[in-house]
């Protein structure tokens, strides 16, 4: 039984070794990526019904990539992102009537690391390469606020705060590439990013969320190594 294992694994390998190739192995590719992200969650995470926070979904994302192909398929894949939620308001009720309010901001910068994989070696139309990717994550936040107009002293302790929070979780993303000439590449990914940062930045815990993008990227190949795209 064993002995049948092997001989359908080789067999496998050697059928699938002309479809499998996204790269030349030691090939690096280094590029920028932008598009949006939308938080899953953007509700406060304070257990208090007197405060009610207004603040976008949808933001501008941008994010640098760098991916190095251990094998003909396979990349070692480190990224690093940024995007801001802008002004999120915070208004305070007293007794059900609006008492004031005030502006925080929020920034999340996730920093990825993880593994690319790419089935096809450009059978497809256009030459495409379809990809996966996934792996860990550390995401930083950072949160600023400033004091509104408002008369409740208990609400007071945001004034001018100014804090962190960091998170290790993880991410998977799916996307193709197009070689627009031996160095230059495009591409276009969707990633879903999961963050829940175990204290509030501007009074969201939740950061988790969908990354729509496309990217441009410069391709370098390793020495000796020649590619027709």
């Amino acid at each position: 039984m064993a002995k049948r294992f092997l001989i359908v694994l080789l067999l496998l390998l050697t059928l699938s070794t002309s479809l499998i190739a996204g790269q030349p192995r030691g090939t690096t590719s280094v590029g920028l990526r932008l598009g949006l992200f939308s938080n899953s969650h953007n509700n406060i995470d304070r257990a208090n019904s007197d405060v009610r926070l207004f603040a976008s979904k949808t933001i501008l994302y941008i994010e640098g990539y760098v991916n190095y192909y251990l094998l003909d398929f396979l990349a070692l894949s480190a990224n690093l992102g940024s995007y801001s939620k802008g002004d999120i308001r915070f208004d305070v009720y007293y007794n059900g009537v609006l008492d004031g309010s005030f502006i925080g901001q929020a920034s999340v910068y996730p920093m990825q690391l993880g593994l690319k994989f790419s089935p096809f070696g450009g059978q497809l139309p256009l030459k495409c390469r379809p990809f996966l990717e996934g792996g860990g994550a550390l995401i930083v936040g950072r949160e600023t606020a400033t004091m509104g107009t408002f008369s409740l002293v208990q609400y007071q302790y945001w004034d001018g705060n100014i804090g962190s929070e960091t998170d290790f979780n993880w991410w998977a993303a799916i996307g193709t590439e197009i070689p627009l000439s031996p160095s230059i590449q495009m591409d276009f990914m969707v990633k879903y990013l999961k963050t829940n940062f175990s204290g509030d930045i501007a009074g969201i815990k939740d950061y988790s969320g969908v990354q729509v993008s496309i990217g441009i990227g410069f391709v370098k190949l390793r020495k000796n190594i020649g590619r027709k795209i």
